[in-house]
Order: structure tokens, then C-alpha cells, then sequence
């Protein structure tokens, strides 16, 4: 379950709100809680408690979510305080958010720290896509899909194509490993989503995914991973990576995405100059691939390149709050 639910009270003409989230405060319910913040304030609420006791898993769009609610109440003067459980202060800590966020104050974080047995928010036999155009769909992994990433993960293509740490502790630990499911449901530092055609059936052909993801300094790193020539032939990377950065502007405020490539891979390399990257830096000879030592080029792409690349597209405002990224908190 990932419910967010709202209680109010006033006290001597002073209206506080209590939104809480239970269960997750990941993708599938990230606009809820800013929704919720967006209503009470519409409503004239004066200070806010945001109850993440009760959270068990936390992504990064969930982060961002939170991040944004606290600046806009903020901005506008008003009072906030985050109780976190164990989860959410983890989330927080790895994020460098801790010291960022009015957490309610507790002169030994220990109990904070305690591993637990968290719960992932699995949408199980469900497509619940978080962004899409005329062609492809991206959307959140179900639990029928760890198949697919087992699969990709034994694929020599690419290895020696993406050479995917991500894809790496896959094949090491197996899909189903309690060390490896948390990458695909509940990283605080990442984002992965599936790649899936439109119109016709079959399974999804890869995965994009922002990965080191730093919401307060608003840069991440780029992978993307198809699964065969023929749907790289089609250009279903190019698309999907084309609008997973649009959704990463939108929902996370990123300004700055970074991607590495091998230098013998020059689809990838041809697929990044399409997307507005451009080439900033160069590792030599750090990769061993064929028998021979290979670069590895540094791309990136900065805020206002990414709009620019926008304008070829009709991507409607994917974040939680406007339909002007401008007017974002």
C-alpha cells in the first residue's frame, strides 16, 4: 500500500495539517503528497507536519516530491516539520538531505538507523507508465519484469555495449535477491523505468535509468540499455532517453545529466549527439574490451540544452505542480 491521507485542526484561528504517507513514498503516489501540501495551502493552512513514520520504501521521485512541498510552504512562510521512520531517514541520509529538511529534532538519530524489513512498492501485472509519447511508454518495473532484467543481465551485448553495474549485480545476485530489488523499486538515488512500444503487444525492449541522482545540486547520470540491433535500429533508446529527460527536468529539477559511453560504441555515441549531449571530457584507456585499451567519453547536457531539445517534441509538463517548469519551488 502506498496511501497519503491528510488531518487538520485549528487552534486559535491557526489551521495545521498533518500529511502522512503510508506504506511508500515513491513514484506511485510522489504527486499525491504534493497534492495534498498544494490543496491545504489553497485552503489557508499555516504550518505542516509531514508524517513518513509509517514509510517503508522511498525513491527518488519520492525525495523530490518532498523536497519541492518543503520549499514552496517555505517560500510562502509557513512552518514545516518532517517526522521520518527508519526508511525515510535512510532515504534522507544517503541523499545528503538530512541536514537540508526540517526534521523534527532527535538527539539520537540511532534508532533511525536500525535495518528493518522493508516493503517495495511492486505494482505486480500492472503497466503504470510515468511518461509516454506516440510511440513508446516509459513505466515503473512490475514484479513479472525482474525476468526481463535477468535476462538483460546475461546479455554479452550489453555488457560490452553499456557495461551496467546496475545489470552486473544482477547477474551476480539474481533478479529476486532482497540486495538487488531495492535498485529496481526503491533507490533513493536512482530512477529506473522500462522501455515499452506502444500499439502492440510484447514485453518491454530495455530500460532507462538516472542513476546518482542529486536532487540539491539537481545533476544525475544517464544509462540506457536496449536489448537487441533491431530495436536500436528503430531508435526506441534515442526516444526513450529523449523523454526520460524531459520527466527528469519536470518531476526532479535536474539541470544537468551526465553520460559515459565506450569510445567503440559509436551507436551510443551517435544516439547522445541526437539527444543535445555534448562530448566534455575523456577517460583514457579505461576500458579492456577485444584485447585492446579503450577511452571512455564523458558526455553531458545542461538545462537549457534540454529545452531546446524539447521544443522538437510535444511532451506535455510531466512534474507535480504547474505547467511551467519556471514557476516550480
Amino acid at each position: 500500500m502506498a496511501n497519503v491521507s491528510c488531518t487538520f485542526a485549528t487552534s486559535d484561528g491557526v489551521r495545521h495539517v498533518e500529511v502522512s504517507a503510508e506504506g511508500a513514498l515513491t513514484t506511485v503516489n510522489a504527486s499525491s503528497l504534493c497534492r495534498a501540501v498544494r490543496d491545504h495551502l489553497e485552503m489557508g493552512a499555516h504550518s505542516f507536519l509531514i508524517n513518513l513514520e509509517n514509510v517503508k520504501a522511498v525513491d527518488a521521485v519520492g525525495l523530490a516530491a518532498l523536497l519541492q512541498s518543503v520549499r514552496l510552504a517555505e517560500r510562502l512562510g509557513l512552518g514545516v516539520t518532517i517526522t521520518p521512520g527508519p526508511a525515510a531517514y535512510r532515504a534522507l541520509l544517503a541523499t545528503r538531505l538530512v541536514s537540508e529538511l526540517p526534521l523534527a529534532s532527535s538527539e539520537d538519530p540511532t534508532p533511525l538507523l536500525l535495518p528493518g524489513s522493508p516493503v517495495y512498492e511492486i505494482p505486480a501485472s500492472q503497466r503504470l507508465f510515468v511518461a509516454r509519447n506516440h510511440r513508446l511508454g516509459l513505466r515503473l518495473p512490475a514484479l513479472e519484469d525482474l525476468a526481463l532484467f535477468e535476462q538483460w543481465a546475461h546479455e554479452p551485448l550489453l555488457d560490452q555495449m553499456v557495461g551496467s553495474d546496475f545489470l552486473y549485480l544482477c547477474r551476480i545476485l539474481g533478479a529476486h535477491n532482497p540486495d538487488f530489488t531495492p535498485l529496481v523499486w526503491s533507490d533513493p538515488t536512482a530512477l529506473t523505468l522500462l522501455v515499452q512500444p506502444l500499439g502492440a503487444a510484447g514485453p518491454a525492449v530495455g530500460y532507462v535509468r538516472l542513476y546518482n541522482i542529486h536532487l540539491l545540486e539537481q545533476f544525475a547520470f544517464l544509462e540506457t540499455a536496449v536489448a537487441d540491433l533491431r530495436s536500436l535500429r528503430k531508435g526506441w533508446g534515442i526516444e526513450a532517453s529523449r523523454l526520460l529527460l524531459a520527466f527528469a527536468m519536470d518531476t526532479l529539477g535536474l539541470g544537468r545529466v551526465e553520460a559515459k559511453v565506450y569510445a567503440y560504441n559509436l551507436l551510443s555515441i551517435n544516439a547522445l549527439k541526437r539527444n543535445g549531449f555534448t562530448q566534455e571530457g575523456v577517460l583514457r584507456r579505461a576500458r579492456s574490451y577485444d584485447g585492446q585499451r579503450w577511452d571512455i567519453l564523458v558526455f553531458s547536457i545542461l538545462e537549457e540544452e534540454m529545452v531546446e531539445q524539447r521544443k522538437q517534441e510535444d511532451f506535455p509538463y510531466m512534474g507535480f505542480w504547474t505547467s511551467r517548469r519556471d514557476d516550480l519551488p
